[in-house]
């Protein structure tokens, strides 16, 4: 299917759906329909941080249950976007983590010291550091996708959405899964144990293990030229290893107060973890200006085949795992909620979090083929963070309630980065070594006033106050003993306050009308993935938005479809992208700016419907139409190559004559489609006595979309193609469930793809022929346009997996 027919499709499909919903509901009784099987069941979400009716809460979200994401096999939050239109995950190297962005607003940016724009909620602890999206998909009761900006409840402001995970609860009863899975494209292992219930009449327990290993699923095919520092690779890759431990403690002493402890352990390593091709040649794949072919015979497209060599210790003296590239992270962490009543309208609520990363990593930095690397980069990144909010809320049977809060936040982020050149090119063993840290102390307030003004109609109106200070110190480990490295701005100070307000009608009890208007906010902070130079700068503002959207949900034909539709429309300033630099010795320097002006605006559609005609069978829809635009962006590093006459003529360098800036005023979000789908069906039936088929269906459609920024790009290489993933689950149980063997296809379409690529000389090594190495001139040099690389999201994976309940069904 073509962009232009699935446009004309998905347009159709949403104006007639909108059609659908507006004289359904205008047909509809005042009454509520009695529930009967056939009904969409009603989902309980936790959006305004009180459990609520998603029919009724004025915010536009997904809600995915647990059991949706098992009958798929979604044990990554990366995959959650094939569920939930409008999300998109990029990946990253080294530290960086996943690049999550919502209607196109995310973080693009290279460093692991950044904030994402997309907050994750685990468990009632804010998080924002990419790595963390890594962790948690595992014994899930929910996720709830809450789309566009946040700024009440989730523990400090968010300006793109939240993804808020919940974890298991422990059982009233005693209840032992074992399940067991291989996957046969990657050769995954994979065992999950689960044992929960009761431990005494008022403590019960849930113990959750999960342990998976794999040969992985790309082949490295590159072959080393003896002598240049390179070493032959493990032909597959990336043969992830990971482990991950949570415990769940729930104490119920008396109906005044009960408290809930979760603690998590987490460890994932992989080898050459990034999987980075090139994806675009455009002097051609045999092109060699460094007299080394650096490309090794590279095709240039995303595939299954990656061409990147390790580093031969005896040319990188000291360098970490024998020159092996590598990503281990372990994270610890738990939250602590605590809940008391002092009457039975009126709640006192303290999550305490505590949150613990360590992340040691080496990348193969120009993704060289035959020789070895110019330059080896080895990443030791550390963060730790403990939160506290305490909230009151009120559920009073007048017409006025509220929820009132603060929130703390006392933080450190640490980057040690060094450089290793390849002795073959006669690089120094150590070109950088240094360290930047930051600290983090926010202090933060919020409330919401909630007045239903009659019982159909409610104004909710609230405001987050935040006072963050972060302060950055850089060391110089090149030195005999560290110094300190002087930077311009040590500290920076954010005030803010965000406001929300929502206007809510419910004229019948399956209808619900809204209508919201929010700010939101992100401080700004330092860039921390490459060692600053003396007096340099490596701090960047705040990010901030604002705008509204109004919405429709519904309930219809007895509650068998369930349609809601969204309208929205935001402007950000101060948005916080990414630009990746060369220096005069060749070193990537990586640093983050604030783009003037950005917006987004679009339509978000779902629909799940339950025809009374097939008993077992639901259909869903989900579409998102989104445009969004960097309105104002300018002096934004140009790409390799990029002349004047392409739009590389601004910030002129008197030192070396060129230009090292263009205006991408006008140009795409990163991760931002016009168009994403997601279609499917689920479908239970008995096949005999005491046995039941479900068959699970879902389909993701995405337009084309930017990888990164750029202006004049041949060919438009800066964008990853429309795509169709298609996952398809055919399982077999037991009625009363205690067994289950299921066949699960994912990605069955083997579509390979990227969120998150960047331009380079690749073909020059990064560092070699520097000379020809020529952007913001009126020629290219003899290097000519570099090179696009991607990190690579794998293809297709055919699961076959055993679960075990001994105990289910038992009264």
């Amino acid at each position: 299917m073509d962009g232009a027919n699935a446009r004309r499709v998905l347009l159709v499909t949403t104006a007639c759906a909108t059609a659908l919903c507006a004289t359904a509901v205008l047909a509809q009784d005042a009454k509520p329909p009695p529930r009967t099987q056939t009904e969409v069941m009603e989902v309980i979400v936790t959006a305004r941080k009180r459990q609520e009716s998603i029919l009724n809460v004025p915010v536009v979200e997904t809600a995915v249950s647990g059991e949706q994401l098992e009958k798929l096999q979604v044990s990554d939050l990366r995959d959650l976007q094939k569920l939930v239109p409008g999300l998109n995950m990029g990946r990253s190297v080294l530290s960086i983590g996943a690049l999550p962005s919502i209607r196109g607003v995310g973080t693009a940016s290279l460093d692991p010291g950044v904030d994402q724009s997309i907050a994750l909620n685990l468990d009632g602890m804010a998080l924002g550091q990419g790595l963390a999206f890594q962790s948690g998909m595992f014994d899930v009761q929910m996720v709830e996708v809450l789309k566009g900006p946040q700024a009440l409840f989730y523990g400090k402001s968010s300006p793109g959405g939240v993804i808020s995970l919940r974890t298991a609860d422990p059982t009233s009863q005693l209840e032992v899964i074992a399940r067991a899975g291989y996957e046969i494209e990657a050769r995954e292992k994979r065992g999950e144990l689960i044992v929960s219930g009761p431990l005494t009449d008022t403590l019960k327990g849930r113990l959750s293990g999960m342990y998976s290993d794999a040969d992985g699923y790309f082949i490295n095919i590159a072959t080393p030229i003896p002598g240049l520092g390179g070493v032959a690779p493990r032909q597959r890759e990336s043969q992830p290893q990971n482990y991950m431990v949570r415990g769940t403690l729930l104490w119920n002493p008396t109906s005044q107060f009960d408290a809930r402890l979760k603690v998590n352990y987490a460890h994932d390593e992989a080898i050459d973890a990034e999987s980075g091709q090139l994806t675009s040649c455009p002097n051609g794949t045999d092109f060699n200006p460094a007299g080394f072919p650096f490309n090794g015979g590279d095709n240039c497209k995303l595939d299954r085949y990656l061409r990147v060599v390790y580093m031969d210790p005896a040319n990188y003296p000291g360098i970490a795992n024998g020159g092996v590239p590598f990503l281990e992270n372990t994270q610890k962490y738990g939250t602590l909620e605590l809940n008391y009543r002092f009457t039975p309208e009126l709640t006192l609520t303290s999550t305490t979090g505590v949150y613990q990363l360590r992340s040691s990593s080496l990348v193969n930095t120009g993704r060289a083929a035959a020789p070895g690397p110019a330059l080896a980069i080895e990443n030791q990144f550390k963060r730790r963070e403990v939160t506290q909010e305490l909230r009151l809320n009120s559920d009073f049977e007048g017409p006025v309630n509220f929820t009132a809060g603060a929130f703390y936040q006392d933080g450190r982020i640490g980057d040690r980065v060094t450089t290793r050149g390849n002795s073959a090119f006669r690089f120094p063993a150590r070109i950088g070594d240094g360290e930047t840290s930051v600290d983090i102390k926010t202090y933060s307030g919020f409330g919401q006033l909630r007045w239903s003004i009659t019982p159909e109609l409610e104004l909710a109106g609230g405001a987050r106050y935040t006072d963050e200070e972060r302060t950055a110190q850089a060391l110089n480990y090149l030195t005999p003993t560290p110094t300190v490295i002087p930077i311009q701005v040590p500290r920076l100070h954010s005030k803010n306050t965000a406001p929300e307000v929502t206007l809510t009608y419910r004229p019948k009890d399956n209808l619900t009308l809204f209508g919201a208007y929010k700010r939101a906010y992100k401080s700004g902070s330092f860039s921390i993935a490459t060692v600053p130079t003396p007096n340099s700068n490596p701090s960047f503002d705040d990010e901030k938005v604002k705008g509204g959207e109004i919405g429709l949900k519904s309930r219809l034909l007895d509650r068998r479809l369930a349609l809601n539709v969204a309208v929205y429309d935001y402007r950000y300033t101060g948005l916080q992208v990414g630009a990746v630099e060369q220096i005069s010795n060749g070193q990537p320097v990586i640093r983050t700016i604030n783009a003037g002006a950005a917006k987004t605006y679009g339509v978000d559609f779902d629909a799940n419907y339950r025809p009374p005609q097939v008993e077992g069978l639901g259909l869903t829809l989900a579409v998102n139409w989104n445009r969004g635009r960097y309105t104002e962006l300018d002096n934004v590093q140009c790409w390799s190559g990029q002349t004047i006459s392409e739009g590389c003529n601004q910030a002129f360098n008197p030192m070396t004559g060129r230009y090292v800036a263009q205006d991408a005023s006008g140009t795409p979000l990163i991760r931002a489609p016009e168009w994403q789908a997601t279609f499917g069906f689920d479908y239970e039936v008995p096949v005999r006595e005491g046995l039941t088929v479900a068959i699970t269906n879902n389909n993701q459609y995405t337009s084309k979309y930017a990888t990164f920024i750029a202006t004049n790009r041949p060919n438009d290489d800066n964008f990853q193609p429309e795509k169709l993933k298609v996952d398809l689950s055919v399982a077999l149980r037991s009625d009363d469930e205690r067994w289950e063997l299921a066949v699960i296809g994912k990605n069955i379409s083997d579509e390979i793809t990227s969120g998150t690529c960047s331009p380079a000389f690749f073909s020059s090594g990064l560092a070699l022929n520097t000379a020809g190495q020529v952007t913001g001139a009126a020629t290219r040099g003899s290097a000519g346009i570099g090179e696009v690389g991607c990190y690579t999201d794998r293809g297709r994976e055919v699961w076959l997996r055993f679960t075990y309940r001994p105990f289910a069904g038992r009264s």
